[in-house]
Parts: C-alpha cells; structure tokens; sequence
C-alpha cells in the first residue's frame, strides 16, 4: 500500500532539515601580514661569535574560525635572498649554493598542521619547508589580542619563535657542515600585525 503524506504532515517531514540548514556555520576569516608590517629575525653563530639578521620579505596568512585560534591554519613564505646579516662577506655565503642556494630554491614555506593553547600562548606544529627538504618544524607563538577580541579589533598581533635545526635542511654544507664552525641551532624570532582581508 502507498503512503501518501497529507501537506501538513509533508512540511513536518522537512522540517529537521530546514532548521539543520539554519544553524548557523562557523565563519572563517582570513587576516594576512608581512614584512611591511612586522619583522622576521633570525640568529646563528659562526666560530662561536653570534650573528643577527633578518628577512625583508616574507608573508603571513592566518585563517580561523571565528575567535578561534587553534581551529585554523597558518601559511608562511619567506623569499630567502631579503636575507640580510649586515655584512656583505656572510650575506654572499647564505645566499650561495652551501647554505639558502637561492637561484635554485628562492623560497621557504612553512605550513600548520596543528595549533594548541600553551600557557598564555600556542603551540603550532607544522611542516617547514627548505632547500626543497621538508620536515616537522614547531613554533610558538602569542596574540595581541586573543580570542574574541580579534574579531571586533579586525586585526591583532603575532609574535613568537622557533627554534631551528640547519643541518635537517641542509643548510650549510661542505666545509660549513661541522657544528664546531657554524652553529646547527638556528633562532627565529618574528613579530608581524596581521589584518582581516
């Protein structure tokens, strides 16, 4: 026997999906900064003698759900020859084939995979990408503001660190391989303003 649903009985069959279509979706909005609104600093050691520098152009994009934090995803790219140490002798070296070799790989990537809350700041954890060599790579970081507050600011700051292995990506290789001469750890410190697109 057919069962033929009266109009009355018809609506409330749909209903469920109606208020299901109704709910509303978490909203993800992106907020995007680089080098003209923030630094990229990196600190190595060469015979024990340390060294700063910094990177002139790099981009930031941060997308998450709304005033939240750990629900998005963070995207970096670093052009490797704004590579700037103040001295010519070691900028010409980090840009050679031994260490960023730049005419065959002018970028870094750096990609989350996750992002967890770390005392007053977090925790991402990600994929670093160098010299075409890539490897797990975390940072921590902290927000100014944080949470909800970003959504009414449309814009907050990012500030953290990293600390940074050379020799997992090959850089610094030949006679600049021993950790003797050049230090493996590399210190990355970064500041930028991020603003919703």
């Amino acid at each position: 026997m057919e069962l033929k649903l009266r109009p009355r009985n018809a609506a409330l069959a749909v209903l469920p999906a109606l208020l299901l279509a109704a709910l509303p979706v978490a909203a993800e909005t992106c907020y995007v900064g680089g080098a003209d609104a923030g630094t990229l600093e990196f600190r190595g050691a060469v015979e024990d003698t340390g060294f700063t520098g910094i990177f002139g152009d790099f981009d930031v994009r941060y997308c998450m759900a709304r005033g939240a934090p750990t629900e998005g995803r963070i995207e970096v790219t670093v052009a490797l020859g704004s590579a700037d140490s103040d001295n010519r002798d070691r900028d010409e070296a980090l840009l050679g084939p031994e260490f960023f070799a730049v005419e065959r790989f002018p970028q870094s990537t750096w990609t989350s995979t996750t992002i967890r809350p770390d005392g007053d700041g977090y925790i991402a954890d990600g994929e670093l990408t160098l010299r075409d060599i890539s490897a797990a790579q975390a940072i921590a970081f902290r927000l100014t503001p944080d949470g909800e507050a970003i959504v009414a600011a449309g814009e907050f700051s990012m500030d953290g660190s990293a600390e940074i292995d050379r020799s997992r990506f090959d850089v610094g290789i030949g006679e600049f391989e021993d950790p003797e001469f050049v230090r493996n750890q590399v210190d990355v410190r970064f500041e930028v303003v991020l603003q919703a697109e």
